[in-house]
């Protein structure tokens, strides 16, 4: 048996450069029947497993643990060297780290003489693992039938009753909901039997009940968990799907193989808190990540090895077939671009991912224990092939900003969309602090389209993007150009294929597809994959002729070509339309708290002082009297922390000093207390230069040149010493010091990045 190794990957992050991907199709190419894995780590462990099995390679791996190597056999000695890693004490058969003389690290020769600062060996054609270990070990590799089966890792998620408990949680509901209700309650039901989801969704569901007792705000629901109506009579999102004619196939329908997506919004202050919640419940980890080297950072590698650049010779990605005439001509540079391609250069953790378990995880799978939060060792591919799923939890800040206006779900929230007062505001595109309407894009999107109504307000959402603009989506809308059949099919978005939703729709009334086909027909073609439903797309034109013509089916299949792409979720639309909508109420309502509540959060900036002053809305500079800021009719006063180099901490602390022992009576005092409460000289002239200390006095440069003599109670003997080191006689009072219009612009611009006094 001819045998590759000791192969050391580069999960091993700055010792190897060859990669699981690549590991294979160079083995094959060489005709090695096995390969010998040897690391420090358990990182690679399954995706080399699952490689070389689909590959039909024989996989053996060799573990390190301190200055001993762990041969494990079998499925059951892979769970225990987990254990191992985890820190549990358990007494195993090994051998010496000294039965190793060299790894292999490099991918190929060539590559090995352009990069050689690794210690190791590059993958060679008849170079067999005994060159490389000692006789010893050898022999006990050659002689074992290792027998590495994923299927004996397999977790799954938490057990929490399954379908059972998902209709029992339902079914005091079920009596009291319309017909129509009924019906489809019945389709989602069946499906979610059927495919084994009940455990997930309740999971799910678990993880709201606990966000809502933390007292977070939820969001609404997000994504195409919004289109199903037991999601929703759970309460884990709060949309009416039926309300707004979104599909539950959307979600889930019976050709998907893999559990659907059900992301969830709280509180960015409380994700912290409800995470620890949660590991009451549950065993709980967060997700590992690889950092990977993209094109840019590829090609300025290469330039700092070579010192040239053939980076515009590539085109889209380096991998990809157009690049390989390059091999012949840029050799060297070829083959470090394509080897660098994909490497993992750092590890980092899944910004909203967890996973959740009823097993005790450091039993199960390989993890960090260095945090608080575990992190598994295993990317998230990994671990979906032993049955764990993650579950998203997203800080999104514009719940914890409602919750400064006592924000708090209501039916009428629900129900009363129409404030015109909302809709002005975002048709005049003054849109700063507006839920998912900030950019450039959708403020001129904005103005153009002018929503009046919450239909109008969640096709905003969905058009606010380049794809639509670009491909001619938002003018047709806006002008009203589709053909009549597809007005009187689709009046919602005047004809136009605007939501994903759509395409199933037309898929279905015309191409007489079911809702299950509908959705790999819209997935398909949104993917430029409509090879793979050719005979969907044969179904979809024959029927649609009998209804409008053999052409003009033609027609529309190529416009849903073209649209499908940039087509958005319907179902994320509408559901974050109403964060934008709340937001835009309160803006309307409570434009001064707004403002002065949106700075605190995200600071100031020239765009919401512009637009400020279009609201007719007055900005007054900070006062030290009011350090967290106020607001009256028309005009607010800046918080302290909007000030660079003085920060929410310091705004705190002066705060709390003013509710202990009072306001400050004058410049001086405050000086004279800042000492005691840990305000530095340098926070002391920044406020000045911000103007915040104009109750006292307005001369700004007179104030920074009073600390000093503040500080050491201008003394006459101190009064020399600052006369010595300012260079002029300060108790000439006739000597006066002056405060410019210039001085005031320059300090402005120091302090805030622009002018804010008039």
């Amino acid at each position: 048996m001819k045998v590759l190794g000791p192969i050391v990957t580069s999960k091993s992050i700055g010792q190897s450069y060859i990669q699981l991907r690549d590991l294979i199709p160079i083995s094959k190419k060489y005709g090695y029947e096995s390969i010998v894995l040897y690391e420090d780590h358990p990182k690679s462990w399954i995706n080399f497993i699952n490689l070389c099995n689909k590959f039909k390679i024989k996989p053996y791996i060799l573990f390190e643990n301190g200055n001993r190597v762990y041969f494990p056999k079998n499925s059951e000695d892979l769970k225990k060297l987990i254990r191992l890693y985890n820190g549990e004490n358990l007494d195993l058969p090994f051998f010496e780290k000294s039965n190793i003389f060299k790894k292999i690290v490099y991918p190929t020769m060539q590559f090995s003489k352009i990069i050689n600062n690794i210690d190791g060996d590059y993958i060679r054609k008849d170079y067999h693992l005994k060159y490389y270990i000692t006789e010893r070990l050898h022999d006990e590799i050659i002689k074992t039938n290792t027998n590495y089966n994923i299927s004996e890792f397999y977790i799954g998620i938490p057990k929490l009753g399954g379908f059972k408990k998902l209709y029992e949680s339902i079914l005091p509901i079920i009596s009291k909901l319309p017909d129509k209700y009924v019906e489809r309650l019945k389709i989602e039901l069946e499906v979610i039997r059927k495919l084994d989801v009940s455990d997930y969704i309740l999971t799910v569901k678990k993880i709201v009940d606990i966000a809502k007792k933390a007292e977070s705000l939820v969001g609404p629901g997000r994504g195409s968990a919004v289109g199903s109506l037991i999601v929703y009579l759970l309460g884990i999102t709060l949309i009416d799907p039926i309300k707004y004619n979104l599909y539950f196939e959307r979600f889930l329908n019976d050709s998907r193989k893999e559990l659907p997506d059900i992301d969830i919004d709280v509180e960015s202050n409380k994700r912290d808190m409800i995470i620890e919640e949660l590991n009451k419940e549950f065993d709980i980890a967060q997700i590992k990540t690889f950092v990977r080297m993209k094109n840019k950072s590829v090609f300025k590698k290469i330039k700092e090895i070579l010192n040239v650049d053939y980076s515009n010779k590539f085109s889209k990605n380096i991998r990809s077939p157009e690049n390989m005439h390059l091999y012949s001509k840029y050799k060297d540079y070829y083959t470090l671009a394509f080897y660098l391609e994909g490497l993992e250069i750092a590890e980092s953790v899944h910004a909203a991912g967890i996973i959740l378990s009823d097993k005790n995880l450091k039993q199960k799978i390989p993890l960090d224990l260095n945090r608080d939060i575990p992190i598994t060792l295993w990317e998230m591919d990994d671990l979906k092939s032993i049955g764990i799923e993650k579950f998203d939890l997203l800080s999104l800040d514009t719940l914890s900003f409602l919750k400064e206006f006592n924000f708090n779900y209501t039916k009428e929230h629900f129900i009363s969309l129409n404030n015109k007062k909302a809709y002005e505001i975002i048709s005049k595109g003054y849109t700063e602090g507006i839920f998912q309407l900030e950019s450039k894009l959708a403020k001129k999107l904005a103005k153009n389209l002018k929503p009046d109504s919450f239909e109008k307000l969640y096709i905003l959402l969905a058009l606010n993007r380049p794809g639509p603009l670009n491909s001619g989506m938002f003018d047709e809308y806006l002008h009203g150009t589709s053909k009549s059949y597809l007005k009187e099919l689709i009046p919602e978005t005047n004809g136009v294929i605007i939501f994903q939703e759509q395409v199933m729709f037309l898929a279905q009334k015309l191409g007489n597809l079911s809702p299950s086909e509908s959705d790999d027909f819209r997935r398909a073609i949104s993917k430029k994959e409509i090879n793979k439903i050719k005979h969907l797309k044969t179904k979809f034109i024959s029927n649609a002729s009998n209804i409008i013509g053999e052409k003009e089916a033609k027609i529309l299949f190529e416009k849903i070509e073209n649209f499908a792409q940039y087509a958005f979720n319907k179902s994320h639309s509408v559901a974050y339309a109403h964060l934008s909508y709340w937001i835009a109420e309160l803006k309307s309502i409570y434009p001064e708290k707004f403002y002065l509540e949106y700075i605190k959060y995200k600071g100031l900036t020239m765009n919401i002082f512009n637009e400020m002053k279009l609201m007719n809305i007055k900005i007054n500079l900070p006062n030290i009297l009011t350090p967290n800021g106020n607001f009256n009719k028309n005009s607010i006063i800046l918080p302290l922390r909007v000030i660079k180099g003085v920060g929410e901490f310091a705004e705190k602390t002066i705060l709390d000093d003013i509710q202990k022992n009072g306001k400050y009576s004058s410049f001086e005092e405050f000086v004279l207390r800042s000492k005691e409460i840990g305000i530095t000289r340098n926070i002391i002239e920044q406020l000045i230069k911000a103007g915040s200390f104009e109750a006292f006095n307005k001369n700004r440069r007179m104030l920074i040149r009073n600390i000093s003599e503040i500080e050491m109670n201008a003394s006459e003997s101190s009064k020399k010493i600052l006369s010595n080191v300012f260079g002029e006689n300060i108790s000439n009072e006739s000597k006066k010091i002056t405060t410019s219009k210039e001085d005031i612009f320059n300090f402005e611009k120091e302090v805030y990045g622009f002018v804010i006094s008039s």
